[in-house]
């Protein structure tokens, strides 16, 4: 267990990064800042090419440390609205902006913890294994960067800081969430001389809306339609709306379950109306759940005690890069970092979850088994 953390570095290195505008798809100025660092400490540092595959400013940023190990941590690159005007307050326990921007905890605050963590290795020398940092691209729209990564075969398992509990919480299983498309077609005609021989999409559309059960369906089940639009004029029949949302839960099998039913609701609202529909839907990124007896979770468990806080598990309703690594088959755990209020003006983080989520970065690298 380390005995001393020097805060006021903790707090240089995450405004420096905070500082840095990069939100999704334009993540150059913390890819440089990364790529600048490993240089200086003589490590070896690479950019990918989920940048070239996505068409945005750069790809994923890979450092690794020894051999590269079996570990991978892992953090994002972008914020979801810019720091550009960015005016730090440090207030007694705590940093927050002016109020007129986000703060960057999201997550410059999990960079901040790893590289401040590697420091500490790397200046007191102390005796670790290999491991692996991968700071990824678009996390906050589309996880393009975790879903493009592509690590070493000798990499078993992953730990995410990016939740915005506070330390020693993390996420063992989160939702899934599954984009569907609705577009349902109806028959165009003057509104004003014949509106009888048409036949109203719009409000066709807004009937079966009206009887989704947006929203909460159950405990860990969720509904949501946003966009919802026809194109016709005011004088024509609406003969085609679009209206796209999306479902989460815990389960694919109850995402599943829920598609049949918005299915089975259009088809009965539809239904001796003369008017058809198409459903589409994709997986913006799966549910994932790692029990209890896991290697990883009985690992991280122990390094959260080494640091001095109390282990527990939660649950989230969010999507992360967590969810595309277990996809594809490397056991990831998301760790809360205490990045609160996120994606907000009153984003702020408290001093000593800075100090909390260094300990629990280091305390992993310490130990790989």
């Amino acid at each position: 267990i380390i005995t001393a953390i020097d805060l006021q570095l903790l707090i240089d290195n995450f405004l420096t990064l905070a500082h840095l505008d990069a939100c999704s798809a334009h993540e150059r100025p913390v890819a440089d800042h990364l790529l600048a660092y490993a240089k200086s400490r003589d490590l070896d540092g690479i950019e990918d090419e989920a940048g070239w595959y996505n068409g945005t400013e750069s790809g994923n940023i890979i450092i690794t440390y020894g051999d590269g190990g079996n570990t991978l941590f892992l953090s994002h690159m972008d914020t979801a609205r810019s720091t550009k005007n960015l005016k730090p307050v440090l207030l007694e326990d705590r940093i927050t902006s002016d109020g007129q921007t986000v703060l960057g905890v999201d997550n410059r605050l999990g960079i901040t913890c790893l590289l401040s963590a590697l420091d500490i290795i790397l200046k007191e020398q102390l005796t670790c294994p290999g491991f692996t940092l991968a700071f990824t691209i678009c996390e906050e729209t589309t996880l393009a960067g975790s879903s493009f990564l592509k690590t070493s075969p000798a990499i078993k398992k992953a730990f995410a800081f990016d939740s915005s509990e506070r330390p020693g919480v993390f996420i063992y299983k989160a939702t899934g969430a599954k984009n569907f498309d609705i577009q349902i077609k109806g028959k165009a005609a003057h509104s004003g001389l014949a509106p009888e021989d048409g036949i109203n999409a719009l409000q066709l559309a807004a009937r079966a809306v009206a009887g989704l059960p947006l929203g909460r369906v159950n405990g860990d089940s969720t509904m949501n339609i946003g966009p919802f639009s026809s194109k016709s004029a005011t004088n024509v029949v609406p003969s085609a709306v679009n209206l796209t949302g999306e479902i989460r839960s815990s389960t694919t099998t109850r995402v599943e379950e829920l598609e049949v039913f918005i299915k089975e609701h259009f088809d009965a609202t539809l239904a001796g109306t003369g008017a058809g529909y198409t459903y589409t839907s994709d997986w913006e990124f799966p549910p994932y759940g790692i029990k209890n007896d896991a290697a990883i979770w009985q690992r991280l468990e122990r390094c959260i005690r080494a640091a001095g806080l109390e282990p527990m598990g939660q649950t989230s309703l969010g999507g992360s890069d967590a969810n595309v690594l277990n996809n594809k088959g490397l056991p990831t755990l998301n760790l809360g970092i205490g990045a609160q209020n996120p994606h907000s003006n009153d984003e702020f983080v408290l001093y000593d979850d800075l100090i909390n989520t260094t300990k629990i970065a280091l305390e992993l690298m310490k130990n790989a088994y």
